[in-house]
């Protein structure tokens, strides 16, 4: 009986180490090898070996010929293409999102927050528009964009302070916030108006304005915005805005919030 504990333990320890493995890649821009992960999780290389074989052989991270290291695998994509289309987030808030895009003819985007940074739900896009980006799937940084700004502005204190332990806030443009206590203030200004801005802080001339979604505990779930031109954006600053807080609203009440 000890003996079968023992080895549940060891299988439930297993799938959290394979699980810390795979969130490796939340924070991480390049590939990883087993001396990388070694060192980030403190575990021998031995160990790690065996559940990188095993998450590759299921296709959950794949081998790169030349560098013998590891980025994520297609399985991984498919689950997460799944996952989406499968969120009642994504049916509630797609007509908003593309009613919001046509009238300003701008991009506008969902996100919410994995780890320290920002995934991309969905995006409506103008027709007339090259594709650009963030595209759904990608993962950006959250102290640079809108939605970011909005989920950590709304978080508890001590989830903000355990996510920010350690932040890097790397400066993609001249713009760009690179310390906490600039963070810390513009979130105060986020809490106060229920508006966040971009100001052309993750890309030179792209600017944005975005809006929480609440759930029906009033808690922030989500958060998405109108982000494009930095000229067109600023000439139609107080439509988006009216319209933002307006969609902010009606997605929101779908969620139940009263």
């Amino acid at each position: 009986m000890q003996q079968k504990e023992n080895n549940d333990r060891r299988l439930i320890q297993s799938i959290q180490r394979a699980g810390d493995i795979l969130s490796l890649f939340i924070e991480e821009k390049s590939i990883l090898g087993i001396s990388d992960f070694a060192q980030k999780l403190s575990l021998p290389k031995t160990t790690i070996q065996g559940i990188v074989n095993t998450l590759a052989e299921l296709h959950y991270l794949e081998q790169d010929p030349l560098t013998s290291k590891y980025r994520l695998g297609a399985r991984l994509f498919q689950l997460g293409m799944s996952y989406a289309t499968n969120m009642d987030m994504l049916s509630i808030t797609r007509v908003w999102l593309e009613r919001l895009c046509f009238q300003f003819r701008e991009p506008v985007n969902i996100g919410m927050l994995v780890g320290k940074r920002v995934i991309i739900l969905l995006r409506a896009e103008p027709e007339t528009r090259f594709t650009s980006f963030p595209q759904a799937g990608s993962v950006i940084p959250a102290h640079t964009t809108c939605i970011g700004k909005l989920l950590f502005a709304f978080m508890t204190e001590e989830r903000r302070n355990e996510v920010l332990a350690g932040y890097n806030f790397e400066a993609l443009t001249p713009n760009s916030i690179t310390d906490r206590e600039t963070f810390l203030k513009e979130l105060e200004q986020v809490r106060k108006e229920g508006i966040s801005y971009d100001r052309e802080e993750n890309f030179a001339g792209m600017a944005g304005i975005g809006g929480p979604i609440y759930n029906h505990r009033g808690q922030v779930i989500a958060a998405f915005a109108v982000t494009g031109d930095a000229g067109h954006l600023r000439e139609e600053h107080d439509a988006i805005v009216n319209e933002v807080r307006a969609t902010s609203r009606e997605i929101s009440n779908q969620f139940g919030l009263k």
